[in-house]
């Protein structure tokens, strides 16, 4: 009888340090991710960085104006590159549409005025932007490196101030 306790408190013993290994692993991996969090989400390496100048680039829009870069080469300008079937780029909108921000918007969509979806998204943002269609092998694209949809960059004095794929990420 002695020897089943004996046996009994061995198996115990075993099964609490176990339990104290997994318990410190737990705490050890819980520590690596609240640094994680706590240095915030990484950048997307593909956005145009801080400092980058501003390429060449021409758009028609839909009205017959022309967008240039020319026009981003002083003040403050937001850009946003949007485009259809995309959630993220309708939260951007919506959120742009509620508050829209006090700096000049270039808005270019993907796709074709001729595209009812694009058509949709365009009209909605002409009411707060200057609206143009793209393709993804246009000078815009080329211009400002967009990665992604929705990317936002914020322009200061024909360079890149800001960029991201949400709005917290560019207003200042």
């Amino acid at each position: 009888m002695m020897e089943l306790l004996v046996l009994g408190g061995a198996v115990l013993a075993v099964l609490v340090v176990l339990n104290l290994l997994l318990t410190f692993a737990l705490i050890r991996r819980v520590r690596v991710l609240q640094e994680m969090v706590s240095k915030g989400p990484a950048k997307d390496p593909a956005l145009p960085q801080p400092g980058d100048a501003v390429g060449a680039f021409q758009a028609a829009t839909p009205q017959g104006g022309l967008l240039t870069d020319e026009a981003l080469q002083s003040g403050v300008n937001l850009v946003g590159f949007f485009t259809t079937g995309c959630h993220p780029c309708a939260t951007v909108r919506a959120q742009l549409l509620e508050s829209p921000p006090k700096l000049p918007l270039m808005a270019f969509v993907e796709g074709r005025a001729d595209d009812p979806a694009a058509r949709e998204l365009g009209t909605t943002l002409s009411a707060i932007a200057q609206v143009a269609y793209i393709t993804e092998a246009d000078s815009v694209a080329k211009a400002f490196r967009s990665a992604g949809y929705p990317t936002l960059i914020r322009v200061e004095n024909g360079t890149v101030a800001a960029a991201g794929h949400q709005l917290r990420d560019v207003l200042p």
